[in-house]
């Protein structure tokens, strides 16, 4: 038996939450290397009341933290008005950090409407970890590669959709963690929308580069070469149906920039790139809302920036799936 599975409480850095909840409220997973709650087993009130429901989320979510602080050494719960933060920063840098996620929530919300919302459960978790180590350990707990699997499995944060949605990356100077912050917090306010992978990724990664621009992956003459030596009729299915991101080679930054730009090309009209967000779905890549809302075929769009080709997308040659986004980065 997992020794966590005595439920040690580290010290709480906060006031009681007006809820139930506490460690022995939560069913725990038993097949865990640490404290995560079983989700599908633990109880929730009605979500008709959204005032208990919020309170009784903060309050499973703070005893869980509170589970896992132990087993994370030197880590402490502190919150803000809408995230709960689990890590080992100061005082003072766990402030600065509740403010930078405060201050991006409001103006994801304010980009983004008509997409993004804050409705679900309670605060936001956010876990940043004082070491890889420690980082790949949990995330290990979720299916995700640790970083000895394969090179490809290095990530500088994670939104994990499973159960209490939550986000996660290493700690690192707040340059670096600046740019993690805008991308997760992204694909956290658009887990409602069963968007293929290839808006979710130009969403998170439009909003990361609007928040904390950088100098550009590739200059333009770099890219239009790279893309016409990647992308044919085989390759752009693996981009429709999400697999291309998971790839380990460059065809993943591909697929990244691929996404970007396109979803760049929408966003010269928001009001149609809401709507189409709001009927787009994985299971055909976008394809049907592309022609209901937008008026135009995904090849059509993709020809915009990838020149004449057969872009079109094919479901029924997506034999392995697809993916909605969300990726280790």
């Amino acid at each position: 038996m997992f020794g966590w599975l005595r439920r040690e409480q580290a010290a709480k850095e906060e006031p009681a939450h007006r809820s139930i909840a506490t460690p022995e409220h939560i069913v725990w997973r038993n097949d865990a290397s640490m404290p995560i709650p079983d989700w599908p087993r633990v109880p929730w009130p009605d979500p008709a009341d959204a005032s208990a429901h919020d309170a009784h989320a903060n309050g499973l979510a703070a005893a869980w933290l509170d589970a896992l602080a132990p087993h994370l050494a030197g880590s402490r719960r502190r919150e803000s008005a809408d995230f709960m933060l689990l890590s080992t920063l100061d005082a003072r840098a766990a402030a600065t950090l509740l403010a930078y996620l405060d201050k991006s929530l409001k103006r994801l919300l304010h980009i983004l409407p008509g997409i993004a919302t804050r409705e679900g459960h309670g605060k936001s978790v956010v876990l940043v970890f004082d070491s890889d180590e420690d980082y790949y350990r949990y995330v290990s707990n979720y299916g995700a590669a640790s970083s000895h699997d394969k090179p490809e499995a290095f990530s500088g944060g994670m939104f994990i959709d499973a159960g209490y949605g939550h986000f996660v990356f290493p700690a690192g100077n707040f340059d670096q963690m600046e740019p993690v912050v805008v991308h997760e917090l992204t694909h956290c306010l658009v887990r409602h929308l069963p968007i293929p992978a290839w808006l979710n990724e130009g969403l998170a990664v439009n909003s990361q580069e609007r928040f904390c621009p950088r100098p550009p992956r590739y200059r333009a003459v770099e890219r239009q070469y790279l893309f016409g030596q990647f992308w044919n009729k085989t390759t752009i299915q693996e981009f429709w149906s999400g697999k291309s991101f998971l790839r380990a080679d460059d065809g993943q930054a591909l697929s990244y920039e691929l996404a970007r730009l396109l979803v760049q090309q929408l966003d010269s009209n928001y009001d149609l790139l809401a709507r189409y967000c709001r009927a787009a779905h994985q299971d055909d890549g976008g394809a049907a809302a592309a022609e209901s809302v937008l008026g135009l075929g995904l090849g059509e769009l993709a020809g915009t920036v990838l020149g004449a080709g057969n872009w079109e997308p094919d479901p029924s040659r997506w034999s392995e799936g697809t993916e909605g986004g969300q990726f280790t980065r």
